[in-house]
């Protein structure tokens, strides 16, 4: 068992400050790259756009998209970690149950894994 200990109310509100944080910065970045228009808007302008460069644009097209996926990932995990961040099973590893260390939550706050289990994972996909 982890001789951390269970997060305070000041260490909750710090980090769901962070998570906000994060999640607004994320939605100013893709504001931006689609020119202030929403997802569906910005690809019905690209896909009206003339087919000139119909090779290029598929290409910026399917970045694009990879990036879209990877922002969604994002927007999920840290709207989910707004959602948990007040409840007991913050924090709390779900692999093997032992609290996150604030740090790590502080670095990472959306973290769903203590070190050792996050880095057991991603070595045995």
């Amino acid at each position: 068992m982890s001789t951390h200990v269970q997060l305070s109310q000041p260490q909750r509100s710090v980090l769901q400050q962070a998570l906000q944080s994060q999640l607004d910065a994320l939605q100013r970045q893709s504001g931006k790259r689609l020119d202030g228009l929403s997802q569906a808007d910005y690809a019905t302008a690209v896909i009206g756009q003339d087919a000139d460069d119909a090779t290029q644009r598929a290409g910026d097209r399917e970045v694009e998209d990879i990036v879209s996926d990877i922002d969604s990932g994002e927007f999920a995990a840290l709207r989910a970690a707004l959602l948990r961040v007040q409840s007991a099973d913050y924090g709390v590893c779900v692999d093997c149950g032992t609290f996150i260390p604030f740090a790590r939550l502080e670095a990472e706050p959306q973290a769903l894994r203590c070190a050792i289990c996050a880095a057991y994972r991603e070595s045995h996909p």
